[in-house]
Protein backbone atom coordinates (compact mmCIF):
# COMPACT_ATOMS: atom_id res chain seq x y z
CA UNK A 1 0.00 0.00 0.00
CA UNK A 2 1.52 3.41 -0.85
CA UNK A 3 2.37 5.71 2.12
CA UNK A 4 1.46 9.35 1.47
CA UNK A 5 3.97 12.90 2.32
CA UNK A 6 0.47 14.70 3.82
CA UNK A 7 -2.77 13.09 3.64
CA UNK A 8 -5.74 15.78 4.11
CA UNK A 9 -8.79 14.92 5.49
CA UNK A 10 -11.79 16.64 3.89
CA UNK A 11 -11.50 19.14 0.87
CA UNK A 12 -13.01 22.26 1.29
CA UNK A 13 -11.74 25.91 0.52
CA UNK A 14 -8.79 25.03 4.00
CA UNK A 15 -8.52 21.43 2.55
CA UNK A 16 -7.63 22.38 -0.88
CA UNK A 17 -5.44 25.44 0.01
CA UNK A 18 -3.82 23.10 2.07
CA UNK A 19 -3.02 20.49 -0.79
CA UNK A 20 -2.28 23.05 -3.39
CA UNK A 21 0.59 24.35 -0.69
CA UNK A 22 2.08 20.82 0.03
CA UNK A 23 2.14 19.78 -3.77
CA UNK A 24 4.23 22.58 -4.34
CA UNK A 25 6.42 21.69 -1.33
CA UNK A 26 6.95 17.98 -1.80
CA UNK A 27 5.12 17.32 -5.25
CA UNK A 28 1.60 16.57 -5.90
CA UNK A 29 2.55 12.28 -6.22
CA UNK A 30 3.48 12.85 -2.46
CA UNK A 31 -0.24 14.50 -1.70
CA UNK A 32 -3.56 12.90 -0.98
CA UNK A 33 -6.77 14.75 -0.19
CA UNK A 34 -9.50 12.31 1.33
CA UNK A 35 -13.31 13.84 0.84
CA UNK A 36 -16.46 11.50 1.97
CA UNK A 37 -18.27 13.15 -0.89
CA UNK A 38 -18.54 12.76 -4.78
CA UNK A 39 -16.89 16.28 -4.91
CA UNK A 40 -14.98 18.59 -3.61
CA UNK A 41 -15.42 22.20 -2.80
CA UNK A 42 -19.13 22.24 -2.40
CA UNK A 43 -19.66 24.71 0.19
CA UNK A 44 -17.31 27.04 -1.89
CA UNK A 45 -19.54 26.72 -4.86
CA UNK A 46 -22.42 28.18 -2.53
CA UNK A 47 -20.48 30.86 -0.99
CA UNK A 48 -21.71 34.97 -1.48
CA UNK A 49 -24.77 33.50 -3.56
CA UNK A 50 -22.58 31.78 -6.00
CA UNK A 51 -20.31 34.59 -6.14
CA UNK A 52 -17.41 33.33 -4.20
CA UNK A 53 -17.03 36.52 -1.68
CA UNK A 54 -13.13 35.63 -1.00
CA UNK A 55 -11.72 38.14 1.42
CA UNK A 56 -11.78 41.40 1.99
CA UNK A 57 -9.83 44.30 1.89
CA UNK A 58 -10.87 45.57 5.41
CA UNK A 59 -8.61 42.52 6.89
CA UNK A 60 -8.99 43.18 10.72
CA UNK A 61 -8.66 40.87 13.79
CA UNK A 62 -12.03 42.74 15.08
CA UNK A 63 -13.72 40.91 12.35
CA UNK A 64 -13.35 37.54 14.29
CA UNK A 65 -14.52 35.93 16.85
CA UNK A 66 -13.43 32.25 18.88
CA UNK A 67 -9.99 31.55 20.07
CA UNK A 68 -8.33 35.26 19.24
CA UNK A 69 -4.79 33.70 19.17
CA UNK A 70 -5.12 31.28 16.53
CA UNK A 71 -7.03 33.98 14.31
CA UNK A 72 -4.53 36.75 15.20
CA UNK A 73 -1.57 33.89 14.18
CA UNK A 74 -3.08 33.41 10.84
CA UNK A 75 -4.44 36.69 9.59
CA UNK A 76 -0.59 37.81 11.09
CA UNK A 77 1.46 35.40 8.55
CA UNK A 78 -1.65 35.38 5.35
CA UNK A 79 -2.93 39.04 5.20
CA UNK A 80 -4.98 39.92 1.92
CA UNK A 81 -1.93 40.59 -0.05
CA UNK A 82 -0.69 37.14 0.74
CA UNK A 83 -4.21 35.72 -0.51
CA UNK A 84 -3.63 37.66 -4.20
CA UNK A 85 -0.22 36.22 -4.33
CA UNK A 86 -1.51 32.81 -3.83
CA UNK A 87 -4.62 33.06 -6.48
CA UNK A 88 -2.35 34.72 -9.20
CA UNK A 89 -0.04 31.78 -9.08
CA UNK A 90 -2.82 29.60 -9.80
CA UNK A 91 -4.21 32.38 -12.52
CA UNK A 92 -6.84 33.63 -10.63
CA UNK A 93 -7.79 37.29 -11.08
CA UNK A 94 -9.62 39.05 -8.39
CA UNK A 95 -11.55 42.30 -8.26
CA UNK A 96 -12.97 44.70 -5.55
CA UNK A 97 -16.51 46.20 -4.78
CA UNK A 98 -16.61 49.46 -3.31
CA UNK A 99 -17.09 48.01 0.35
CA UNK A 100 -13.81 45.88 -0.17
CA UNK A 101 -15.39 42.60 -0.55
CA UNK A 102 -13.33 40.29 -3.08
CA UNK A 103 -14.28 38.23 -5.91
CA UNK A 104 -12.72 36.02 -8.97
CA UNK A 105 -12.93 38.77 -11.90
CA UNK A 106 -15.69 36.26 -13.39
CA UNK A 107 -18.07 36.61 -10.03
CA UNK A 108 -18.31 33.31 -10.73
CA UNK A 109 -17.38 30.41 -7.57
CA UNK A 110 -16.85 28.03 -9.78
CA UNK A 111 -13.57 29.68 -11.54
CA UNK A 112 -12.12 29.66 -8.03
CA UNK A 113 -12.84 26.02 -7.77
CA UNK A 114 -11.45 25.14 -11.18
CA UNK A 115 -7.95 27.35 -11.08
CA UNK A 116 -7.62 25.32 -7.87
CA UNK A 117 -8.32 21.30 -9.52
CA UNK A 118 -6.78 22.19 -12.54
CA UNK A 119 -3.56 23.39 -10.19
CA UNK A 120 -3.70 20.15 -8.21
CA UNK A 121 -4.14 17.61 -11.29
CA UNK A 122 -1.06 19.14 -12.68
CA UNK A 123 0.49 18.37 -9.88
CA UNK A 124 -0.02 14.86 -9.80
CA UNK A 125 -1.99 15.09 -6.37
CA UNK A 126 -4.85 12.55 -5.45
CA UNK A 127 -8.52 13.24 -4.26
CA UNK A 128 -9.75 9.95 -3.15
CA UNK A 129 -13.48 10.57 -3.29
CA UNK A 130 -16.02 8.81 -0.79
CA UNK A 131 -13.76 8.45 1.49
CA UNK A 132 -15.19 8.18 5.10
CA UNK A 133 -12.67 7.78 7.88
CA UNK A 134 -13.77 5.64 10.48
CA UNK A 135 -10.32 5.43 12.44
CA UNK A 136 -7.14 7.15 12.73
CA UNK A 137 -3.97 5.25 14.72
CA UNK A 138 -0.37 7.19 14.81
CA UNK A 139 2.40 5.98 15.56
CA UNK A 140 6.17 6.63 15.34
CA UNK A 141 5.84 6.07 11.66
CA UNK A 142 3.04 7.96 10.62
CA UNK A 143 -0.66 7.59 10.56
CA UNK A 144 -2.82 4.61 9.05
CA UNK A 145 -6.50 6.10 8.03
CA UNK A 146 -9.30 3.62 7.73
CA UNK A 147 -12.22 3.76 6.02
CA UNK A 148 -14.80 1.05 5.74
CA UNK A 149 -13.41 -0.20 2.52
CA UNK A 150 -9.97 1.45 2.38
CA UNK A 151 -6.93 2.43 4.28
CA UNK A 152 -4.38 5.07 3.60
CA UNK A 153 -0.99 5.56 5.37
CA UNK A 154 0.54 9.15 5.32
CA UNK A 155 3.02 10.55 7.48
CA UNK A 156 1.55 13.60 8.30
CA UNK A 157 -2.50 14.51 8.85
CA UNK A 158 -4.44 17.94 7.83
CA UNK A 159 -7.69 17.98 9.22
CA UNK A 160 -9.45 19.86 7.54
CA UNK A 161 -13.19 18.42 7.78
CA UNK A 162 -15.34 21.57 7.96
CA UNK A 163 -18.24 21.55 10.66
CA UNK A 164 -21.68 21.31 11.13
CA UNK A 165 -22.99 24.60 9.43
CA UNK A 166 -24.69 24.35 5.80
CA UNK A 167 -25.07 20.54 6.42
CA UNK A 168 -27.00 20.20 2.93
CA UNK A 169 -23.82 20.78 1.30
CA UNK A 170 -23.03 17.96 3.19
CA UNK A 171 -20.81 19.17 6.42
CA UNK A 172 -20.93 17.63 9.70
CA UNK A 173 -18.93 17.18 12.91
CA UNK A 174 -17.69 13.64 12.02
CA UNK A 175 -13.90 14.96 11.90
CA UNK A 176 -14.13 16.06 15.14
CA UNK A 177 -15.67 13.64 16.61
CA UNK A 178 -12.55 11.42 15.37
CA UNK A 179 -10.21 13.82 17.14
CA UNK A 180 -11.93 13.76 19.64
CA UNK A 181 -11.58 9.64 19.55
CA UNK A 182 -7.86 10.68 19.91
CA UNK A 183 -7.94 12.58 22.82
CA UNK A 184 -8.85 16.02 21.02
CA UNK A 185 -11.21 18.67 22.61
CA UNK A 186 -13.31 20.98 21.11
CA UNK A 187 -15.42 23.61 22.43
CA UNK A 188 -19.04 23.09 21.98
CA UNK A 189 -20.57 23.72 18.39
CA UNK A 190 -23.31 26.63 17.78
CA UNK A 191 -24.59 27.92 14.35
CA UNK A 192 -23.12 31.63 13.64
CA UNK A 193 -24.14 33.82 10.62
CA UNK A 194 -27.87 32.87 10.70
CA UNK A 195 -31.35 34.13 10.08
CA UNK A 196 -33.14 34.49 13.68
CA UNK A 197 -36.37 32.78 14.53
CA UNK A 198 -38.59 34.69 17.06
CA UNK A 199 -41.64 34.13 19.38
CA UNK A 200 -43.40 37.45 17.94
CA UNK A 201 -44.83 35.88 14.67
CA UNK A 202 -46.14 38.71 11.61
CA UNK A 203 -46.52 36.86 9.40
CA UNK A 204 -48.10 39.63 7.14
CA UNK A 205 -44.24 40.64 7.25
CA UNK A 206 -43.20 37.74 5.06
CA UNK A 207 -40.97 38.77 2.53
CA UNK A 208 -40.99 42.74 3.22
CA UNK A 209 -37.55 43.91 3.63
CA UNK A 210 -36.57 47.27 5.00
CA UNK A 211 -33.04 49.31 6.05
CA UNK A 212 -32.24 49.55 9.96
CA UNK A 213 -30.01 48.95 12.34
CA UNK A 214 -30.25 45.63 14.01
CA UNK A 215 -29.16 45.56 18.01
CA UNK A 216 -28.88 42.49 20.36
CA UNK A 217 -29.68 43.50 24.35
CA UNK A 218 -28.34 41.59 26.61
CA UNK A 219 -29.71 41.93 30.60
CA UNK A 220 -30.32 45.54 29.48
CA UNK A 221 -27.11 45.93 27.63
CA UNK A 222 -26.45 46.76 23.92
CA UNK A 223 -23.53 44.62 23.02
CA UNK A 224 -23.90 44.69 18.92
CA UNK A 225 -25.40 46.58 16.15
CA UNK A 226 -25.15 46.67 12.50
CA UNK A 227 -27.15 48.61 9.79
CA UNK A 228 -28.12 47.01 6.62
CA UNK A 229 -31.20 45.16 4.82
CA UNK A 230 -33.66 43.61 7.57
CA UNK A 231 -35.04 40.94 5.66
CA UNK A 232 -38.81 39.60 7.41
CA UNK A 233 -39.70 36.21 7.06
CA UNK A 234 -43.00 34.12 8.44
CA UNK A 235 -40.51 33.10 10.81
CA UNK A 236 -38.48 35.84 12.46
CA UNK A 237 -35.31 38.21 10.72
CA UNK A 238 -32.85 37.43 8.28
CA UNK A 239 -30.35 39.49 6.21
CA UNK A 240 -27.19 40.19 6.74
CA UNK A 241 -27.13 42.47 9.84
CA UNK A 242 -29.01 39.94 11.46
CA UNK A 243 -26.74 37.31 9.79
CA UNK A 244 -23.70 39.54 11.82
CA UNK A 245 -25.56 39.91 14.86
CA UNK A 246 -27.05 36.14 15.09
CA UNK A 247 -23.90 34.66 16.83
CA UNK A 248 -24.57 36.12 20.24
CA UNK A 249 -28.16 34.96 19.90
CA UNK A 250 -27.23 31.51 19.14
CA UNK A 251 -24.93 31.56 21.69
CA UNK A 252 -27.71 32.25 24.47
CA UNK A 253 -30.21 29.82 23.02
CA UNK A 254 -27.98 27.11 23.08
CA UNK A 255 -26.01 27.60 26.52
CA UNK A 256 -27.52 30.37 28.42
CA UNK A 257 -24.50 32.56 27.98
CA UNK A 258 -23.14 35.56 26.08
CA UNK A 259 -19.27 35.32 25.72
CA UNK A 260 -18.94 32.68 28.24
CA UNK A 261 -21.01 34.71 30.27
CA UNK A 262 -24.22 33.43 32.16
CA UNK A 263 -27.07 35.83 30.22
CA UNK A 264 -30.46 36.55 31.69
CA UNK A 265 -32.13 37.72 28.56
CA UNK A 266 -31.54 38.84 25.12
CA UNK A 267 -33.91 40.46 22.95
CA UNK A 268 -33.63 42.12 19.77
CA UNK A 269 -33.91 45.75 18.98
CA UNK A 270 -34.55 47.04 15.40
CA UNK A 271 -34.50 50.66 14.48
CA UNK A 272 -36.50 51.14 11.43
CA UNK A 273 -35.70 54.77 11.37
CA UNK A 274 -32.25 54.94 11.57
CA UNK A 275 -31.40 58.44 9.78
CA UNK A 276 -34.01 59.82 12.23
CA UNK A 277 -33.67 61.08 15.65
CA UNK A 278 -36.92 60.67 18.11
CA UNK A 279 -37.96 64.28 18.11
CA UNK A 280 -37.57 64.76 13.91
CA UNK A 281 -39.53 61.14 13.77
CA UNK A 282 -42.16 62.51 15.91
CA UNK A 283 -42.49 65.76 13.48
CA UNK A 284 -42.91 63.24 10.84
CA UNK A 285 -45.57 61.34 12.65
CA UNK A 286 -47.71 64.44 13.57
CA UNK A 287 -47.80 65.64 9.76
CA UNK A 288 -48.90 62.19 8.90
CA UNK A 289 -51.66 62.55 11.58
CA UNK A 290 -53.11 65.33 9.36
CA UNK A 291 -52.25 63.84 5.84
CA UNK A 292 -54.37 60.58 6.68
CA UNK A 293 -56.78 62.27 9.55
CA UNK A 294 -59.52 60.09 7.74
CA UNK A 295 -57.17 56.48 6.93
CA UNK A 296 -57.11 53.71 9.12
CA UNK A 297 -54.19 54.56 12.19
CA UNK A 298 -52.34 51.39 10.59
CA UNK A 299 -51.89 53.99 7.84
CA UNK A 300 -49.61 56.26 9.70
CA UNK A 301 -46.44 55.34 8.24
CA UNK A 302 -47.32 53.92 4.88
CA UNK A 303 -45.86 57.25 3.35
CA UNK A 304 -42.24 56.39 4.77
CA UNK A 305 -42.61 52.52 4.98
CA UNK A 306 -44.10 49.39 3.57
CA UNK A 307 -47.38 49.49 4.98
CA UNK A 308 -47.10 46.26 6.34
CA UNK A 309 -44.37 47.12 8.34
CA UNK A 310 -46.34 50.24 9.30
CA UNK A 311 -48.70 47.59 10.33
CA UNK A 312 -46.71 45.26 12.23
CA UNK A 313 -45.35 48.70 14.12
CA UNK A 314 -49.17 49.23 15.43
CA UNK A 315 -49.96 46.07 16.72
CA UNK A 316 -46.29 46.18 18.40
CA UNK A 317 -47.38 49.58 19.95
CA UNK A 318 -50.52 48.61 21.65
CA UNK A 319 -52.22 51.52 20.50
CA UNK A 320 -56.05 51.19 19.45
CA UNK A 321 -57.16 54.37 17.86
CA UNK A 322 -59.42 53.67 14.86
CA UNK A 323 -58.05 56.32 12.36
CA UNK A 324 -54.56 58.25 12.01
CA UNK A 325 -56.16 61.81 13.53
CA UNK A 326 -57.40 60.17 16.32
CA UNK A 327 -53.50 60.12 17.81
CA UNK A 328 -52.75 62.52 20.86
CA UNK A 329 -49.47 63.50 21.35
CA UNK A 330 -48.53 60.75 23.45
CA UNK A 331 -49.67 58.19 21.19
CA UNK A 332 -47.34 60.02 18.86
CA UNK A 333 -44.05 60.23 21.28
CA UNK A 334 -44.49 55.80 22.35
CA UNK A 335 -44.83 55.47 18.48
CA UNK A 336 -41.61 57.31 17.52
CA UNK A 337 -40.13 54.94 20.61
CA UNK A 338 -41.53 52.01 19.23
CA UNK A 339 -40.47 52.32 15.40
CA UNK A 340 -36.74 52.89 17.01
CA UNK A 341 -37.14 50.36 19.31
CA UNK A 342 -39.10 47.31 17.45
CA UNK A 343 -38.48 44.64 20.26
CA UNK A 344 -37.99 41.34 18.96
CA UNK A 345 -37.72 38.02 21.20
CA UNK A 346 -35.26 34.99 19.76
CA UNK A 347 -36.91 31.75 20.13
CA UNK A 348 -34.79 28.89 19.24
CA UNK A 349 -31.40 28.35 18.27
CA UNK A 350 -31.15 28.21 14.42
CA UNK A 351 -30.71 24.82 13.02
CA UNK A 352 -27.24 24.48 11.68
CA UNK A 353 -28.71 23.53 7.98
CA UNK A 354 -29.45 27.48 7.85
CA UNK A 355 -25.80 28.82 8.79
CA UNK A 356 -23.62 30.03 7.01
CA UNK A 357 -20.81 28.63 9.61
CA UNK A 358 -20.28 26.95 12.96
CA UNK A 359 -18.91 28.92 16.26
CA UNK A 360 -16.91 27.14 18.72
CA UNK A 361 -14.51 24.02 17.36
CA UNK A 362 -10.46 23.07 18.68
CA UNK A 363 -8.87 25.97 19.91
CA UNK A 364 -5.32 26.57 21.50
CA UNK A 365 -5.58 24.39 24.61
CA UNK A 366 -5.39 21.64 21.97
CA UNK A 367 -3.30 22.95 18.84
CA UNK A 368 -0.30 24.99 18.62
CA UNK A 369 -1.76 28.59 17.24
CA UNK A 370 1.65 29.22 15.44
CA UNK A 371 1.64 26.58 13.49
CA UNK A 372 -1.42 24.55 13.74
CA UNK A 373 -0.18 21.03 14.97
CA UNK A 374 -1.29 18.50 17.84
CA UNK A 375 -0.44 19.64 20.93
CA UNK A 376 -0.52 15.81 21.50
CA UNK A 377 0.34 13.92 18.52
CA UNK A 378 2.70 15.01 16.13
CA UNK A 379 2.34 15.78 12.79
CA UNK A 380 -1.38 16.13 13.01
CA UNK A 381 -2.70 19.29 11.95
CA UNK A 382 -6.56 21.18 12.55
CA UNK A 383 -7.14 24.08 9.70
CA UNK A 384 -10.49 25.71 8.12
CA UNK A 385 -13.72 25.74 10.52
CA UNK A 386 -12.71 22.87 11.98
CA UNK A 387 -10.95 25.63 14.39
CA UNK A 388 -12.81 27.66 16.85
CA UNK A 389 -12.59 30.78 14.86
CA UNK A 390 -15.95 32.44 12.97
CA UNK A 391 -15.46 36.03 11.15
CA UNK A 392 -18.45 38.75 9.85
CA UNK A 393 -19.51 38.13 6.57
CA UNK A 394 -17.95 39.62 4.07
CA UNK A 395 -14.99 37.30 2.98
CA UNK A 396 -13.73 36.58 6.05
CA UNK A 397 -14.47 33.21 6.70
CA UNK A 398 -12.92 32.25 3.46
CA UNK A 399 -9.80 34.19 3.66
CA UNK A 400 -9.60 32.47 7.42
CA UNK A 401 -10.13 28.97 5.95
CA UNK A 402 -7.72 29.27 2.68
CA UNK A 403 -5.25 30.79 5.60
CA UNK A 404 -5.31 28.51 8.07
CA UNK A 405 -4.67 25.72 5.33
CA UNK A 406 -1.72 26.82 4.14
CA UNK A 407 -0.25 28.10 7.43
CA UNK A 408 -0.85 24.50 8.69
CA UNK A 409 0.80 23.21 5.17
CA UNK A 410 3.83 25.30 5.24
CA UNK A 411 4.45 24.13 8.98
CA UNK A 412 4.76 20.37 8.08
CA UNK A 413 8.32 19.44 7.34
Amino acid sequence: MKSYKVAIIGGGAAGMAAAVTCSKKFGGKNIIILEKQQKIGRKLLATGNGRCNISNLNMDITHYHGDQRIAQSVLSLFGTKNLKRFFSGLGLLLRDDPEGRMYPYSNQAITVLECIKNNLEKSGAEIRYEFLPKAIRSDSKGFTIQSDSDTVYADSVIFSCGSKASSSLGSDESGIKLLKKMGIRSAPLFPALSPVETSERYKYLKGVRSKGIVSVITDGKEIISKCGEIQFSDKGLSGICVFECSRPVNEYLCFGTVGGKKTNRLDISLDIFPELKNDALCKYLRSCRGYFADLPVSMILSGAINKKLSEALICFSGIRKSRCGDLNENDIIHLADCAKNFIFTPKKAEQFGSAQVSAGGIGSDEIDPDSLMSKKIKNLYVCGEMLNVDGDCGGYNLHFAFGSGILAANNIK
